[in-house]
């Protein structure tokens, strides 16, 4: 492989005070750092407030000592739940995918120097920051205030979310290297451009909505008020429903494609690695971009599938039932990538690669449970909050934080400099791996479980029996797989101990896009003084190029020489 370099690895000028390198940096690479860590901090909290949640459902009487008087009240209880879910929905799922690799890695993939508005990029951050106070303190307020500061924190996480994905557009845009046409993009960049298009719809009216409801709450308005509605609307308008209807309306809105805005860039990141580590272009490419935009344009439509029960248009469940298993569509053409992609490949088995394969399983796993929830018969009869619970989990949680944690396995040679430990790496893949089927997939059985109130008295208290046992043994796996999380905690912080004394390589993986043609860590400028020129696509096998990728930004001429 070819190290670009021109001045890029010349010593660089001191960065100046903690406050100027951290605090008020417009650099992209060190807010993308800043959005890693906050989430990595964001997810150990999560966990450990899910293995609350789960030890309370299995032993309500137990008394956890440092949450005492908290964890025996319904409203305390429905916090901890809210705490958990906005961590990990807007902190972890949307933070770390999309503004933390994104941020960082975006510039360096189109071969850009800088984001496009590196001040609007510092502001988006500290909002986020801000909105994560926010919705931390929430939890220690009554429930009256608290409900308003998380709403509060909400519209802010809003604005800084539309603000960068302003950024990331504008970025793919007009930013890009001379040679780098939309054919050439790799399918990360694609990932996160949709991604951000997506965002800018959904984040605007998640704004609007919490801001509309903060005015009812606090300024008397009367936005989702039903009795100003009722008194002033027509008869024939009052049976199909009031403005509290709109409120879900625009939450749901909001809610549904903000599943594939935290999916939208685990799809390219899973796709990106796993053609590098099969040495091998991706099958069908430009109809993998094509299922990515399905994904989005179809997602964002099937809001009112979560609205059958309030008062709706009788069709309009079976229309929203269609157009969600319509999203087999998109996701069959990636998952038929992914697998064409690894027939007969040679494959490399780095920690990177087998949670890049954990992440397709689970959205196998995920995606059959959701053939059930697209039927709204079904949904709304035969299962119960624990099944869509498992199946949330296996293919938006679980699956999306296998692709962060295959991402930071792949990068981060590029972040830091040095490589995570791969023996500890695939012990605590292992781990997680089974853990996480333990936990969900018997939450699957204690949902389905639910249609034992059909059967007769002897029959239904086996069965409930055997969910108190099911409980049980999620409970037992939730504490098993949290406590696997500290083999990870360990490999990342001797990782970053040992990076001062330790030599790597700057592309361990024979990478092809731009990132991997300067040194690691990236140097301070990206590409020096002069950006790069792209000749070819990021999954290209020039002919007679010992039957492997060729770099994007290695000249025809060059290229010559090497196959010579």
């Amino acid at each position: 492989m070819v190290t670009y370099d021109d001045g890029a690895s010349a010593p660089q000028p001191t960065r100046g005070s903690f406050l100027a390198r951290y605090v008020f940096s417009t650099h992209h690479k060190t807010i993308g750092l800043q959005y890693l860590w906050l989430a990595l901090t964001s997810v150990l909290v999560g966990v450990v407030l899910s293995t609350l949640l789960r030890i309370h459902t299995s032993w309500p009487d137990t008394a956890i000592p440092f949450l005492n008087g908290f964890e025996n009240t319904p409203e305390r209880y429905a916090a901890v739940r809210l705490l958990h879910g906005s961590l990990m929905v807007f902190f972890v799922l949307t933070a770390a995918p999309q503004l933390g690799f994104g941020n960082y890695l975006l510039p360096l993939q189109i071969g850009a120097s800088e984001m496009a508005f590196p001040t609007l990029n510092l502001v988006s951050f500290w909002l986020t920051v801000a909105s994560l106070a926010g919705m931390t303190a929430s939890f220690f307020y009554a429930p009256g205030t608290g409900i308003n500061v998380w709403l509060a924190s909400a519209a802010i996480f809003a604005v800084g979310a539309l603000l960068s994905a302003l950024n990331f557009t504008t970025t793919t845009i007009d930013l890009r290297a001379e040679g780098m046409t939309l054919p050439r993009l790799p399918v990360t960049v694609w990932a996160w451009f949709l991604n951000s298009i997506l965002s800018m719809l959904i984040f605007s009216v998640l704004l609007a909505g919490c801001t509309a409801l903060l005015s009812d709450r606090l300024l008397g308005s009367q936005f989702f008020s039903a009795t100003s509605f009722l008194a002033s609307q027509p008869q024939n308008l009052v049976r199909q429903g009031s403005v509290p209807v709109l409120w879900q309306r625009l939450f749901w809105y909001f809610a549904q494609a903000e599943v594939y805005v935290a999916m939208l860039p685990c799809f390219g990141i899973v796709t990106h690695l796993v053609s590098t580590f099969s040495r091998k272009p991706v099958w069908k490419e430009r109809l993998v971009v094509l299922a990515l935009c399905g994904v989005g344009l179809i997602g964002f439509c099937v809001w009112g599938y979560h609205m059958f029960a309030t008062g709706m248009n009788p069709y309009a469940p079976l229309v929203f039932a269609v157009l969600a298993s319509s999203l087999g569509v998109p996701a069959a053409f990636l998952l038929a990538s992914w697998l064409g992609t690894l027939w007969e490949a040679r494959l490399q088995l780095t920690t990177a690669m087998l949670f890049s394969i954990g992440f397709i399983s689970l959205f196998i796993a995920g995606g059959l449970s959701g053939i059930f929830l697209a039927r709204q018969d079904l949904s709304s009869a035969a299962v119960s909050e624990d099944f869509v619970i498992g199946h949330f989990h296996l293919v938006m949680g679980v699956a999306a934080t296998f692709a962060i944690l295959a991402a930071l396995f792949f990068w981060f040679p590029k972040l830091f400099g040095c490589r995570l430990s791969e023996p500890l790496g695939k012990i605590h893949f292992w781990m997680t791996f089974a853990g996480v089927y333990l936990i969900f997939m018997p939450m699957h059985w204690l949902g389905l479980l639910t249609q034992s109130r059909l059967l007769p008295d002897a029959e239904r208290a086996a069965l409930a029996s055997a969910g108190a046992s099911i409980r049980t043994l999620v409970t037992l796996a939730t504490i098993c797989t949290v406590a696997a999380q500290v083999v990870f905690v360990i490999n990342f912080a001797h990782a970053l101990v040992r990076r001062r004394v330790s030599q790597e390589e700057d592309n361990p993986w024979r990478g092809t896009t731009l990132e991997w043609s300067v040194a690691s860590p990236t140097p301070e400028s990206n590409f020096g003084s002069a950006p790069p020129v792209v000749y070819r696509g990021a999954y290209e096998f020039p002919e007679g190029f010992a039957n492997d990728f060729a770099p994007q930004h290695l000249a025809p001429e060059l290229l010559a020489q090497k196959v010579r």
